[in-house]
């Protein structure tokens, strides 16, 4: 007879998961699915948009040191031939590319600015100029970043 109650006992005991406890357990880990996806896929663009931006800084970082050491930018004037003077020259280890997909462009143009002073002679007065070049470098996928 006991061992009869044992065998009865252990057929009615259940191993397992109910349906319902399988129920629950898939709505809580679709509701961290929902909380948490649109955070991740946020931080994926923003961790691409700060590498653009460092690859900016270090593209206009490598033209001031060109421009410091020859007193002239590259003389190229396409964005392909800039890159690759600077990784020939040493001023980047590699031609950078946006994490993105997207293009750079760099614009090197002359602006010269007027401004009024004083000549060395105190009666006369007279207009100098100076010629600067205004860099920018940009992306096709994120524009300009940084400084």
């Amino acid at each position: 007879m006991k061992i009869l109650v044992q065998m009865k006992k252990k057929i009615t005991e259940q191993n397992g998961f109910t349906l319902i406890e399988m129920v629950i357990a898939l709505f809580i880990v679709s509701v961290v699915m929902a909380i948490a996806l649109p955070n991740l896929q946020t931080a994926g663009a923003n961790a691409a948009q700060m590498g653009c931006e460092g690859n900016q800084k270090m593209i206009r970082a490598a033209l001031t040191e060109y421009y410091l050491a020859n007193h002239q930018y590259p003389p190229e004037t396409d964005t392909a031939g800039i890159l690759n003077d600077l990784k020939t020259n040493g001023y980047i280890d590699s031609v950078p590319a946006c994490p993105s997909g997207g293009d750079y462009t760099i614009t090197i143009t002359p602006t010269s600015t007027s401004t009024a002073g004083t000549t060395t002679t105190s009666s006369s007065t007279g207009t100098t100029t100076n010629s600067t070049m205004v860099v920018k470098v940009s992306c096709t996928a994120h524009g300009e970043l940084g400084d």
